[in-house]
């Protein structure tokens, strides 16, 4: 024992000599931390937070999209009123680009070169960069997307023209689904893959369908070159079915991890389902009213009226209104970046416009009953509805048909609601008429009209001048009625 003792003495001699000499930067080492974070993980995080922000998603495109409509202080976004002087804009801002971008970007880097040097990864990692680019494009127009979320490499990123953007985002997606193709799944992400599960042939389908939904984005612009490529889109395979749904699947768990966050909002704050989509649902017999609108306490179907300025919003009873089904709520409501009955109306707006071979109809009918399904509505209620309602056949000039795909794609994007106002801008359906009562409603500060974008972020005005004003200078008046590039139709 005393020889034990004895060496262990010396050890520890010899170990304190040895740390004394040391770096100070090198005793200061944490040996259990990890020098970064795997490329799994920082995949994962990205995709899961880009559906977690369900706070703005309620407060302005919700209500943009007439779907919901809120009594508290987000009632001004229904009002069209703007909050440049707020951090709403801020918030949403870093939303996107501190985020999942900030993550996704991460993954594009290790993956990109050196020994963790993967193009399969890349290839996903570059998919969901551009749905979140898309999205803040879609917001806002010209954004930073060649330097944007760079981390601390680039402290002041210019601000790309969206035509620039979309192009660029259309290309890589091309690059992507052609690497997808071929893949081992082996170099995936098995184990760290929350939608597909590795499945390289869905995530191909995906970016397929995601680069269709772009190409027709910008067809009033660009007819021409989207055309093109939605001539490409039908060569690959597409989502077709709700089995390949780019879905975040959750759980009904007490973990916040796992359940799905619009459960918290609905806790938090008290929102009521538009008069417009309530009424639209009730005037056409669809048998989703069941599934999203919750009846009153008079056993009515009772939306609440978008756009009241604060006299007229006094005079109503709250409690009139109807409150959304437990569906667009509970813990366990999938969350989607896209859906097969989204692609299925976008191939009949592209057979109308004889863009696509095909039967305009039945694509129109096949993303209907792919919507219904997708809410579990009873098979025997899908099969009336087809059968009976005017509404479930495309009828009537080619506009009106247009109408119809359109507003038919503005109840399928339910619950992904910022699609649903991009959409409007883009079709102009269904319509949101100018508000031009004043005495009943907020005209905001666009004459009533519904707004287009958002406002930069003020703190881009303090951190990154230069580049943000010279973005004001080419694409209009930092205004949230100034369209972006590929709004040209109007609405």
């Amino acid at each position: 024992m005393k020889k034990i003792k004895y060496i262990v003495a010396i050890l520890t001699l010899f170990t304190g000599f040895v740390a004394c000499n040391k770096p100070l930067s090198e005793m200061n080492t944490n040996p259990l931390a990890l020098a970064a974070l795997p490329d799994e993980y920082l995949f994962t995080t990205a995709i899961r937070q880009s559906f977690w922000d369900c706070s703005h998603e309620l407060r302005f495109s919700a209500q943009y999209a007439h779907i919901f409509v809120t009594n508290n202080e987000n009632r001004a976004a229904d009002g069209y009123k703007d909050f440049h002087t707020q951090d709403m804009y801020k918030e949403l801002f870093s939303a996107i680009y501190i985020g999942p971008l900030r993550y996704i970007n991460e993954v594009l880097a290790l993956t990109a070169t050196g020994d963790t040097k993967n193009p399969v990864r890349n290839a996903m990692a570059q998919i969901i960069a551009i749905t979140n680019f898309a999205r803040a494009t879609d917001c806002w127009g010209d954004v930073p997307y060649t330097e944007g979320s760079q981390g601390g490499t680039i402290k002041y990123p210019k601000y790309d023209r969206q035509k620039a953007i979309y192009a660029d985002m259309i290309a890589k997606l091309k690059l992507a689904i052609a690497i997808l193709k071929t893949a081992n799944p082996a170099e995936g992400y098995a184990g760290a893959d929350p939608i597909y599960n590795n499945d390289l042939t869905k995530w191909a389908r995906f970016a397929n369908s995601l680069r269709f939904r772009l190409a027709m984005r910008t067809r009033f612009v660009d007819p021409s070159t989207s055309a093109s490529v939605i001539t490409e889109c039908m060569s690959q395979p597409l989502i077709e079915s709700n089995d390949q749904n780019f879905e975040l699947k959750h759980q009904e768990s007490d973990n916040g991890d796992f359940y799905n966050h619009w459960f918290d909002l609905r806790k938090a704050q008290n929102y009521k389902m538009s008069e417009k989509f309530t009424e639209w649902l009730k005037g056409t017999n669809d048998p989703r009213l069941n599934v999203f609108v919750q009846p009153n306490g008079s056993g009515e179907w009772k939306g609440a009226v978008n756009g009241l300025n604060d006299q007229a919003y006094s005079l109503v009873t709250w409690t009139d209104y109807s409150d959304p089904m437990p569906a667009l709520y509970s813990k366990s409501m999938s969350q989607y970046m896209m859906s097969a009955s989204e692609v299925w109306f976008l191939k009949a707006e592209a057979a109308l416009f004889n863009l696509i071979p095909g039967d305009a109809n039945q694509f129109y009918q096949q993303g209907t009953t792919l919507n219904l399904q997708q809410w579990n509505v009873n098979p025997d209620a899908i099969t009336e509805f087809l059968a009976t309602q005017p509404e479930a056949t495309l009828n009537g000039s080619t506009e009106n048909r247009f109408r119809q795909i359109g507003t038919q794609m503005w109840i399928a994007f339910i619950p992904n609601y910022f699609e649903a106002w991009s959409n409007i801008k883009r079709t102009g359906y269904p319509e949101i008429a100018q508000r031009t009562d004043a005495t009943i409603y907020s005209l905001g500060v666009t004459n009533g009209f519904l707004p287009k974008r958002f406002k930069y972020a003020s703190n881009e005005y303090l951190n990154n001048q230069i580049n943000v004003e010279d973005a004001v200078k080419i694409q209009g008046p930092d205004k949230i009625d100034t369209p972006v590039w590929w709004d040209v139709r109007g609405n």
